[in-house]
């Protein structure tokens, strides 16, 4: 009796604890958070409006010296003299620096002195040449010692007038990285002379941009410095891309105004392009890559991924074309639970 009474307690307990563990697991179930991907997604839309046939265009950009040059020496030697300093103008020959010429300055002497001594023996040895009192070959050999010498002495010179370094154009001294008793030489610059009379603004354009900058329209920079704003000319389109795939575009400019380089400004102009088909939307509305870019379209309540073609871009806002129209609303935010074909409440 006492075993069947053992029994049925264990059984009993066995019950209990399955049935607990049923109501564990059917409680854990509810607590888990089941996506139900036919519930609508709140998200923010746009209504595409009117075509996009002109635009304000805005580039910031550096002013740059047309010039900018860092000078070394030609020949190497000692610092004797500065003549100049930092932010000191100079005008185009005008001396920077001397080094020392001492050695070639002896070397000149002994030349000059060798020389004249072989003029006089020319002299001598041409009288008596014409008496045939010594041979031909004796002349001759000493005019060609003459050559040599006067060869040797323009080399002495010309590495005398290299000792002076002087400024290759009309500029400023921007920096000066030499002092005296230094050594100079030609790998090392000594100054940066730059030309601020005639600069150039320098900016960069994306690819999608390039075909707005032609030879013969006009365009204007303004500055933090001047309320008045700078007619500038097209000079140079890089021809290879650099980071972000994006073109080096020169303009050039007078510089009437003050502005230095390494300045910011800014180039705007008003460009009519012929989009026909083309759209404004906001760059929020991109999703992909800029290679193949695609956008949200609400359709019936439901969000459709579309593919489109980004013709230019003004600031946040894109040129497009592809597969939308006038009218049409996109999504520009709420993408976290975004899918293709998803059910979406919009707010606008």
């Amino acid at each position: 009796m006492k075993r069947i009474i053992s029994i049925l307690i264990i059984v009993g307990l066995l019950a209990i604890v399955v049935i607990q563990l049923a109501q564990n697991k059917k409680e854990a179930e509810n607590r888990v958070y089941q996506y139900d991907k036919e519930a609508p997604v709140k998200v923010f839309g746009e209504v595409i409006k009117d075509k996009n046939e002109t635009q304000n265009k805005t580039f910031s950009g550096l002013f740059e010296s047309m010039n900018e040059v860092k000078v070394s020496a030609d020949i190497q030697g000692k610092i004797t003299q500065i003549f100049v300093k930092e932010g000191q103008k100079v005008s185009k020959g005008q001396a920077l620096l001397k080094m020392d010429d001492q050695m070639l300055q002896l070397q000149l002497n002994v030349l000059e002195t060798k020389l004249d001594g072989l003029k006089k023996d020319e002299a001598r040895y041409l009288t008596l040449s014409n008496e045939d009192a010594v041979p031909a070959i004796t002349l001759e050999k000493t005019q060609n010692a003459i050559a040599t010498i006067e060869a040797e002495k323009k080399t002495i010179l010309e590495q005398i007038n290299k000792s002076t370094v002087r400024a290759p154009f009309n500029g400023v001294v921007s920096m000066k990285f030499c002092e005296v008793g230094g050594f100079a030489s030609p790998a090392v610059p000594l100054f940066e002379l730059i030309n601020q009379t005639e600069l150039k603004f320098v900016i960069n354009v994306p690819e999608e941009d390039l075909h707005l900058f032609t030879e013969n329209q006009p365009y204007s920079v303004t500055t933090g410095i001047s309320a008045n704003s700078i007619s500038a000319s097209l000079s140079q389109v890089s021809s290879k891309g650099g980071m972000g795939n994006s073109f080096k575009v020169e303009f050039a400019l007078d510089n009437s105004n003050g502005i230095k380089p390494k300045m910011n400004g800014e180039l705007k102009f008003v460009t009519n392009q012929n989009l026909t088909d083309a759209l404004t939307i906001s760059s929020k509305a991109i999703i992909g890559s800029e290679s193949n870019p695609e956008v949200y379209v609400v359709s019936n309540g439901k969000a459709v991924r579309t593919p489109i073609s980004i013709l230019s871009r003004n600031g946040d806002y894109l040129s497009v074309k592809g597969e939308i129209k006038k009218g049409d609303t996109i999504v520009i935010g709420g993408f976290i639970n975004l899918f293709d074909n998803a059910n979406v409440i919009v707010n606008q």
